[in-house]
């Protein structure tokens, strides 16, 4: 008797299950256009690149883990606009202007405890400004020595 319970309670669970993971379609957004994954991008970078949710993104692209994208992957980025809180931003594929050079307003040597935060703090730049100028794409690697474009704000 117990062991039927067992079951039946397995079996029911299973069925409960299987009714989640299938209403758990996509949703349905109009597409902007499509991004091809480069190498060092991730779906919050793409997604501050035309202002859309990450989190739609992977699911539109059916991604279950948004930490495994990989370089090459052609990714469809759905019309979910969302503003994102600052970092990095990956150069747009599609409807957007190419973004503005950078034009250096000083240089700065970097100097041994320097990170690219107290840096931009010292100049009034953003870090992520700092590092698309001088291609930096680790924001935690800078050397001592190194010198830096420090670009008007």
């Amino acid at each position: 008797m117990r062991r039927a319970i067992v079951w039946m309670a397995m079996a029911l669970l299973m069925a409960l299950l299987t009714v989640q993971f299938s209403a758990a379609a996509p949703a349905e957004w109009a597409i902007l256009g499509y991004h091809v994954v480069r190498p060092g991008e991730t779906l919050f970078c793409i997604g501050r690149a035309y202002g859309v949710d990450p989190w739609a993104i992977a699911q539109q692209n059916s991604i279950v883990n948004p930490s495994r994208i990989f370089a090459g992957m052609r990714l469809a980025i759905p019309d979910a606009y969302r503003t994102l809180p600052a970092g990095p931003v990956c150069a747009p594929q599609f409807g957007t202007t190419p973004p503005s050079p950078c034009t250096c307003a000083t240089y700065y040597t970097i100097v041994t405890g320097d990170t690219l935060t107290r840096i931009g703090a010292r100049f009034g730049v953003s870090p992520w400004r700092i590092a698309e100028c001088n291609h930096i794409y680790n924001m935690n690697y800078i050397r001592a020595g190194d010198t830096l474009c420090i670009p008007n704000p």
